[in-house]
């Protein structure tokens, strides 16, 4: 742990989420931790009984939980507070522990949109949101609060119609989707790895000048991105709103400014590797 030295003053930090063993939470906060010379140490716990793990972190005095997949709409029944944006999005993915009272927050909705402000304003911007799930939600959260026009899609057009309700947007199936936006932001796994040849939309929606952020992150660079570069599109990596959140989780947590280049560069360095190791 580099020149910390780990006590009984220690404070502890940790994600739950199920599975775990793959989280790169521990990386990025750890090295925050390090380079701010805080003297806490940040975990990782595969967790099964949501209700039991957080009774665990009052009794421990854990300052702080990141909660993921699958236990984010369930962790919201065991907090004390819970802030009025996580409440709109129905989930929280972090959880602060202030002398024995915990807060339930969402960052992924201020990850997002920190990102996505980097490279627009938001407001009034047209926006073509895939996906209907708990991302998607997080997202439409954040987009409308900050005053973006929003059309959701996915396949199943009544969860997609469910969700735009819930935020005031219009909806539509998936296959109906066009380019007509300024922004087209993939919420589903299309993807992912292993199966990194699918995309979410045809290539041919994709226009030059579009902002197109597609928050899956491994692989770094997603066909979809790699499609839209090549039509000219500004484009923004999952990375990115994965970093956002946990800047934002990091400040909750230590009171402190997150050392955002060396988290990045921690996070960048590790995905290269494990890029370089799959081919």
């Amino acid at each position: 742990m580099g020149d910390v030295m780990i006590n009984a003053k220690t404070k502890v930090l940790a994600v739950i989420g199920k599975p775990i063993v793959h989280s790169k939470s521990p990386l990025i906060h750890n090295t925050g931790l390090i380079k701010n010379k805080i003297d806490a140490v940040y975990l990782a716990f595969e967790v099964t009984d949501v209700k039991r793990s957080i009774d665990a972190m009052r009794e421990l005095g854990f300052l702080g939980y990141s909660v993921t997949i699958p236990h984010k709409v369930e962790a919201m029944k065991y907090v004390d507070d819970i802030s009025e944006s996580a409440k709109k999005i129905g989930a929280i993915n972090t959880i602060v522990n202030k002398n024995g009272k915990l807060f339930g927050h969402n960052t992924d909705c201020d990850g997002f949109i920190a990102a996505l402000k980097e490279k627009t304003i938001v407001k009034g911007k047209k926006v073509h949101l895939i996906g209907a799930g708990g991302a998607a939600r997080a997202i439409a959260a954040g987009l409308t609060q900050e005053g973006a026009k929003v059309k959701i899609f996915d396949i199943d057009e009544a969860k997609a119609a469910a969700l735009a309700k819930d935020f005031n947007c219009e909806s539509g199936k998936l296959d109906k989707v066009d380019g007509n936006c300024d922004v087209l932001v993939n919420a589903t796994p299309a993807g992912m790895h292993p199966n990194t040849e699918t995309m979410s939309v045809p290539k041919s929606i994709l226009k030059k000048g579009t902002i197109v952020f597609d928050i899956v992150y491994n692989p770094l660079e997603t066909m979809l991105i790699k499609e839209a570069k090549k039509a000219g599109c500004t484009t923004i990596i999952g990375v990115e709103m994965f970093l956002g959140q946990a800047f934002a989780q990091f400040e909750m947590f230590t009171g402190e400014k997150a050392p955002k280049k060396e988290m990045r560069k921690a996070l960048l360095t590790e995905l290269k590797k494990e890029a370089a190791v799959k081919k």
